[in-house]
């Protein structure tokens, strides 16, 4: 003996399962890239749960640093020259009071969320049941976070200009 110490594996536990996680992550991605060609609808319906938690990112950080946000809006609008071809802005958090010390935390709050989607992964196996269920379902939140955690060019203009 060595010394380490070896656990067994919970009850539940197939290794299986991490790799149908996988599986399901490959194919979020691919269904992320393809859905907007099925149509705008789809697309927003798609990205509605990220963008929610991006935006939440925003707001609380924000309201963390003392930035004042006024505005919070998950409503896609159509934003830009050609009304009708404009790019779609998906959310929006309205900042009142944007600081040199709160811009630049504010503007890359989302990253945060790779933190979220870590805690996620590690205290899943202590929340949930170790089944195939629970394990994609936990591959899925990850991948959600993870995925919502990707700064915007707007979040980057704010962020490089602090």
């Amino acid at each position: 003996m060595d010394g380490t110490i070896l656990y067994p594996p919970a009850a539940g536990y197939e290794p299986w399962h991490h790799f149908a996680g996988v599986l399901l992550v490959i194919l979020l991605a691919v269904l992320q890239g393809r859905v907007g060609r099925i149509g705008t609808c789809w697309q927003i319906c798609w990205a509605l749960p990220g963008t929610l938690l991006h935006e939440l990112s925003h707001l609380v950080v924000a309201a963390v640093t003392g930035a004042r946000p006024v505005g919070f809006s998950i409503v896609p609008r159509r934003q830009g020259e050609g009304g009708s071809k404009g790019r779609w802005v998906l959310g929006s958090v309205t900042i009142s009071r944007l600081g040199p010390l709160s811009a630049l935390p504010s503007a890359l709050a989302p990253l945060a969320l790779n933190g979220v989607a870590y805690y996620l992964y590690l205290g899943w196996a202590g929340w949930f049941p170790q089944d195939l269920p629970h394990t994609l379902l936990m591959y899925a939140a990850v991948y959600l976070f993870c995925y919502s955690s990707i700064p915007s060019g707007q979040d980057l203009k704010v962020a490089l200009s602090s």
